[in-house]
């Protein structure tokens, strides 16, 4: 039973604004305009695009920016329904700054005079760690690298059904390293996708996908005395090789998501079932404790089920020892209700 994690970046795309003034130009005039203003710094450069809807001859271009700076491009001849990328000369270090543009070309009256700006800004960094992510709360905590204006959070489960679709606006941009706070109410489904995605003022944006887990831990049943829930001396090294697997399962698959190991304890059908259910949950506590105190990575959460989820099915009274067991199971979400957990009540320690 194993749903290994897979974790995916989509980085922020471009948005590549045009004149909407100018999208009728394209089609009415010779010459059409657009702008790329909003670019990714080191992906893409800001741009005057010219678009020749006949030939063009004599193009020239002056470009000023805000704080005076000229750069003129000139070209001969631009061919019908060909384009002319005009790379506008925006400082690297620079996040921000305003425009105009003076286009003239062969027969036109009066120059084109457009003003505009220039948004380059670096792509988003999210930074999430297994410390800031609680799917059994469901609660996310994240910082970003840049100014947030919008958190977008879907989660799936199971057949695809949505059990958050959720998004935050912010009245005020939380500053880059400010942390973003997300949350949703778990429903008990078992959750196969989170997709979080964080935008920006400019239309840029970030994501992450993240795949949840579901490990069992292979181990060796432990012997208990008769009705009692101690942990025998000689039982414990039996525990303390399934502790090395549960760490070895961590390391593994535990990098992105803050994991816990639940220990669940069943008995057989002998004595009431009141009392086979209390012996059970005291016996899972005990091994619980037993991780912890023996130096556990990882939170643990422990319940009995007495012999509610019987691995063989007998009659009341049999005493069979395949019914005497425990699971453990790295996970980090609580294991979906079902046969083998017939209830959600875990006590964490």
């Amino acid at each position: 039973m194993l749903n290994l994690k897979k974790v995916s970046i989509n980085l922020a795309g471009f948005l590549a604004v045009t004149l909407c003034a100018l999208c009728v130009r394209a089609q009415e005039d010779p010459l059409g305009i657009q702008i790329r203003n909003r670019v990714l710094a080191g992906v893409e450069k800001p741009a005057l695009i010219l678009i020749a809807n006949l030939p063009l001859q004599d193009i020239s271009v002056k470009i000023t920016r805000q704080d005076g700076r000229v750069q003129k491009f000139t070209k001969k001849l631009i061919k019908m329904s060909h384009q002319q990328e005009v790379i506008i000369n925006h400082p690297a270090n620079v996040d921000h700054a305003d425009y105009k543009a003076e286009i003239r070309y062969k027969g036109l009256k009066e120059p084109i005079m457009i003003e505009f700006d220039v948004v380059s800004v670096r792509p988003m960094k999210l930074n999430i760690t297994k410390e800031t992510v609680d799917l059994s709360q469901g609660q996310i905590t994240f910082t970003t690298d840049s100014p947030v204006v919008k958190v977008d959070l879907l989660v799936l489960g199971e057949n695809g059904s949505r059990i958050a679709d959720i998004s935050k606006e912010f009245k005020e941009a939380v500053a880059p390293g400010g942390q973003i706070e997300v949350s949703f109410t778990p429903t008990g489904d078992s959750i196969t996708l989170v997709r979080l995605t964080a935008h920006d003022p400019y239309g840029f944006y970030n994501g992450i996908e993240m795949s949840p887990f579901f490990i069992e831990i292979p181990h060796e049943e432990i012997t208990f005395e008769f009705g009692k829930a101690d942990i025998l001396d000689e039982e414990q090294p039996k525990l303390a090789r399934t502790l090395e697997r549960v760490h070895e399962a961590l390391a593994k698959f535990g990098n992105e998501f803050q994991a816990r190991l639940y220990v669940a304890g069943y008995t057989d059908t002998v004595g009431s079932r009141e009392s086979n259910q209390e012996l059970s949950d005291k016996r899972a506590n005990a091994i619980a404790k037993w991780f912890k105190a023996n130096g556990a990575k990882v939170k643990i959460c422990a319940q009995g089920f007495g012999e509610d989820s019987l691995a063989v099915l007998t009659p009341d009274e049999t005493p069979e020892p395949r019914n005497r067991r425990t699971l453990h199971v790295l996970a980090n979400q609580p294991p979906p209700v079902g046969r083998l957990f017939p209830r959600s009540n875990w006590k964490c320690h």
